[in-house]
This record gives structure tokens, sequence and C-alpha cells, in this order.
């Protein structure tokens, strides 16, 4: 027993997914229902049906009340729970509006009073421009954003050796928002600037101009106790997938620029932003909004690279939502003959090295349910 026991804490020590483990699969609930897009237009009810359903069936509870307060330990009187959305693809391609009500009328059904609810994303203009602001005198939720209303946390962030060029909106640039006509001025390229940097010029007057940190989100680390994820299934030319994990860990710190594009698609450090404790602990759920999806051009709205799938995937692991989604995303861009994302997204396996989910398919058991229209 005690060779037992000195194997089993030897393998914990090497491999973040010990045997013991590894033949347990980790559930990704898809539920379809093709009357849930008219006219790229969400039907508010039959989502809301379609949310209820992989809620329920996921947890297997008999009722909302019990799926988030029992299995996912909300305390509604006390427990502030952040919806996080992607914003960024304008009206259409932004996290429908009706899922997320769908989601906030779920928490407020089991004792989630509204003034605990808050819709969030990093930009404000993005949420303007997905009509989630100004917000409604009816709705059933706060809508903030990290920029410029509530800022980043000046003693929680995430250190990586690649300079980053800081802009208005990262927490330690200093300096004004720049008109229209300022933004599409020429300026100093992130390489530039690093390369100043390494030839010794005094840091005084560079500290303005780039950093290697990349602070977290008030929304994060002080406003809510809960998070629940609601991405867009879409590509981003810079990150290769937009999923679960890209767009929640680009979404809630700054000067992420510098981990985006060639050579570096995101990778590792999407993993490494959320693979810290405090996000660990807050992040409770993941749901991707694949109603309609787009396979290029992203994240903005392309009906030609866009796809009314009329779906919902569901998950508390937001690495097995990924991979599951991205061999769909490829298919569709082989048929149009576009290159496949996949070369792209090798952050999602590096997530599974952090222990963040699984990404081999033979250990996700897909489980879809189809609805009638």
């Amino acid at each position: 027993m005690i060779i037992v026991y000195l194997f089993l804490f030897v393998e914990l020590l090497v491999c973040p997914f010990p045997s013991i483990w590894a033949t347990e699969k980790h559930r990704v609930i898809v539920v379809e229902n093709s009357a849930s897009i008219t006219g790229y237009e969400a039907n508010g009810p039959v989502v809301k049906a379609m949310f209820q359903t992989a809620l329920k069936s996921y947890t297997l509870k008999s009722t909302e009340k019990e799926a988030w307060t029992t299995f996912f330990h909300i305390s509604p009187k006390e427990d502030v729970i952040g919806i996080k959305i992607n914003s960024s693809g304008g009206k259409v391609m932004s996290t429908r509006k009706a899922l997320v009500n769908a989601i906030a009328e779920s928490l407020m059904e089991a004792g989630v009073p509204s003034q605990h609810i808050i819709v969030w994303d990093k930009y404000e203009d993005d949420l303007y421009n997905a009509s989630y602001l100004p917000l409604a005198e009816n709705s059933r939720y706060f809508v903030k954003s990290v920029i410029p209303q509530t800022g980043f946390d000046p003693k929680v962030f995430y250190v990586n050796e690649i300079l980053g060029k800081l802009i208005w909106g990262d927490m330690l640039f200093q300096g004004l928002r720049p008109t229209p006509l300022q933004a599409r001025q020429p300026s100093d390229s992130e390489e530039n600037v690093a390369r100043l940097y390494e030839k010794g010029v005094p840091v005084s007057s560079l500290e303005r101009r780039v950093s290697n940190k990349s602070f977290y989100a008030k929304l994060v680390t002080q406003i809510c106790s809960k998070i629940i994820n609601v991405p867009v299934l879409s590509d981003n030319p810079n990150i290769g997938l937009n999923g679960c994990l890209a767009s929640l860990a680009l979404g809630m710190v700054d000067n992420t620029r510098r981990f985006q594009g060639e050579g570096v698609w995101g990778d590792p450090a999407i993993a490494e932003i959320l693979d810290q404790p405090l996000v660990r602990k807050k992040i409770i759920l993941h749901v991707m909004d694949a109603l309609i999806a787009g396979f290029a051009g992203g994240p903005q709205f392309s009906p030609e690279y866009s796809v009314v799938s009329g779906s919902i995937y569901l998950s508390t692991d937001p690495v097995a939502i990924d991979s599951s989604v991205l061999p769909l995303v490829d298919s569709w861009r082989l048929a149009a003959k576009i290159p496949p994302l996949s070369p792209y997204s090798h952050y999602i396996q590096t997530a599974e090295e952090y222990g963040l989910g699984i990404a081999n398919h033979k250990n996700i058991e897909v489980v879809k349910i189809s609805l009638s229209p």
C-alpha cells in the first residue's frame, strides 16, 4: 500500500494529468435548434429553452436553482456574478443578447438579485457597437467595461518577457486618449521601442511606452466573486480560434497586443494568464455562443464566412470546448479553400499542459441535444 501511495505521489508531481484520471471524460453539452436564428436575429424564447436544457443536462439537476446553488455553489445573496461576453464582433457577431438574457434570468430564478449580475467586456466602445450600451431601463443586469470604466488592479499582474508598446487604456500608459485622427497617425513600432530599450536608452524616456506586465481587470480581482464566460465561436487573424480561452484571457488583462500575431499567436500567454489561482477559483462556467459561427474574417461579421449553426456549447472545461469546435471551424475553412486555424491555435494544447482542461478528443464526451423548432 505504501508503494502504491508513493507511486501516485510521484506521478502527481511529474504529470498534471496522471493515469488514474486519464480515462475520465470531460463533458461538453451541445444544444442545437434551427429555430434559434432567423435572419441573423436570435429568438429569445428558443435560446432561453436551449440554455435551460444545457444547464440542467450538464449539472444533472432538475431545476435551475439547484444547478446554480448546489452544483456551482452560488450564494444568491452574497455572490456578484460577472458574465464575461465578447463584444468585439459588432451587432451580429458579438455574444447575442438572447443568450446573455437567458443566463441572467436563470440566475435570477435561482435567487440572484439583478443588481448582483454584471455583464462586462474590455472596451466600452465595443459594448456600444454591440448594443449592450446604453443600458435599457428594464435591463436585467448592469453592463460595465474595463476600459475606461472599472480599470485594472495595480497589485495583480502577469509578467511576460515580451515587451509591449503601451497605448491608451493600458494601466501604465500616461497620456491622453487619442483623437480618431491621432489614432491613424504612424507611430514607433513595438520592435523599434524594444530595440531602444535593449540599447540602453534611459528607462525614464521609455517607461511610458513599453512594459512587460499585463494587469488584471478589477472586475476579475475585486468586483465579481464568480464569472461565467460567454464567448462567440469565431476566428481572429492574430490568435487563430477566438474561443473560450482566448476571449477570456485577452479580455481580462491589459497590454495584450504583444501576445498576438506572427510568431506568437497567444502561446503560451493565453494559458499563463488563465493559470492563476484567483482566475481558476472564480471562473465557474463556459457557454459558447455558436448560434452564428464565423470561420474567417473575424472577429467582425462576414456573411460569406459565417455559418448559422443554431447551437450553444456548455461546459466547465474551456479547453474541451475549444478543442471540440476547432475541427469544425477547420472543415468550414477548408471547404472555402482557406487554410485551417489549427496551426495558429496551439495555445489550446498548451492550456491542457497547464492543467486548464482536456484537449485530447478521446477524453472528451460531447453530448448533442437537438431541440425541435
